[in-house]
């Protein structure tokens, strides 16, 4: 009776664990605890109950970490800035060095800057590809 009792008090002090920590730390160990204590409920011997600890603990950690992990996992929020990549933009002026220029998007004026070092020329159609900066970086 005394291995049922360690058991039971296994399954809490993990689950507690789990439950102060914002990480999956213990919860693998909780159900390994618990298929020990039904080990011990059947009747199987100390040793046999500790191997199927660690082998449900084990199995627990490598089959269903990953999953969990990403379904805690924060997606980070996008940001209206998101919405000009991919957005087409027609260059409102250039600078001395060619391959910076200006555009307009809405009522903000954008530094604009070739991803190649291509040539850009006022009224030229170019793509957003991403932002670095102050810079929106363009491709034709």
């Amino acid at each position: 009776m005394l291995n049922g009792i360690v058991w039971i008090v296994a399954i809490i002090v993990f689950l507690a664990i789990e439950a102060t920590t914002s990480a999956l730390v213990s919860i693998w160990f909780a159900g390994g605890s618990l298929a020990g204590l039904i080990c011990h409920f059947l009747g199987a011997s100390i040793k046999l109950q500790i191997l199927v600890f660690l082998l449900v603990s084990a199995v627990l950690v490598v089959l269903l970490r990953n999953v969990a992990v990403k379904s805690f996992k924060k997606s980070t929020p996008k940001t209206d800035l998101d919405r000009i990549i991919g957005q087409k933009v027609v260059i409102s002026g250039v600078a001395e060095q060619k391959n910076f220029g200006t555009t307009r998007i809405g009522d903000i004026e954008w530094k604009v800057k070739s991803e190649i070092g291509e040539d850009l020329f006022v009224g030229e159609t170019v793509t957003v590809e991403k932002i670095e900066g102050v810079y929106l970086v363009v491709n034709k």
